[in-house]
């Protein structure tokens, strides 16, 4: 195997294009592609720096010199993209149920717990499922599967804004209504009561209802269907 035709292997198990590897390695997509077809060699340094990033070996690049194993199993460092995507879903699944536990114990902290510390376990409940979910998609990403990664991060925060949402969107809506009371009481009343009696009321729901459930759905519509949308491969 020439050493275009490993950096070739080596680049595709990662899922990485030309231009992605030539990115890392600081030089232009061309070089890389010189490098795979035989037109050009590496430099000395772009050589190390390939057996760093694919975790091999320069004597095996340049002269299939198989590097010793420390130990029996000689197992790859890294995960392979077989036991990536059967393991995504399931971590999906934890990372999601771990944010809705959280949220669960959040709200029952608040409204029926006698102390702070269900709210204070939900909050790390949260925070440790958003951190696992987005570490393992960026490694994915990075380091097996680009597009994968990807696809991994956008279907964790399609489902996953609409619980950690929640909270930010409840702490804005009391600092609404804490907004409004400082807003004198007089010219409040004559507001309202300068009103007809059917919009007074249809006024108060919009405004102290319909107004933050807008905007929490608003938010969460723009994530999933914004921010979150599959990307058509070109």
């Amino acid at each position: 195997m020439t050493l275009g035709e490993k950096i070739t292997d080596l680049r595709k198990k990662r899922g990485l294009s030309q231009e992605e590897l030539a990115i890392t390695l600081g030089v232009s997509r061309q070089a890389v592609s010189k490098w795979e077809l035989g037109d050009a060699m590496p430099d000395t340094d772009k050589i190390i720096a390939l057996a760093d990033y694919f975790d091999v070996t320069t004597d095996w690049l340049l002269r299939d010199i198989q590097p010793q194993q420390d130990d029996a199993s000689g197992t790859d460092a890294h995960m392979s993209p077989s036991q990536a995507r059967a393991g995504a879903p399931l971590l999906l699944c934890m990372t999601l149920g771990g944010s809705a536990c959280g949220l669960f114990l959040l709200f029952y902290g608040r409204f029926a717990a006698s102390s702070q510390i269900p709210s204070v376990i939900g909050i790390l409940l949260q925070i440790c499922a958003i951190a696992t979910a987005m570490g393992f998609g960026l490694y994915l990403r990075n380091s097996i599967d680009a597009e994968q990664g990807a696809n991994f991060i956008r279907a964790f925060w399609r489902v996953d804004i609409w619980l950690v949402a929640l909270l930010p969107m409840r702490m804005g809506y009391f600092t609404f209504l804490q907004l409004v009371n400082l807003i004198p009481e007089a010219p409040l009343s004559h507001l309202w009561s300068s009103l007809p009696q059917p919009l007074w009321g249809l006024g108060r729901v919009l405004l102290f209802a319909g107004l933050p459930i807008a905007l929490y759905l608003a938010v969460c519509l723009f994530v999933t269907l914004v921010l979150c949308r599959t990307r058509k491969k070109k």
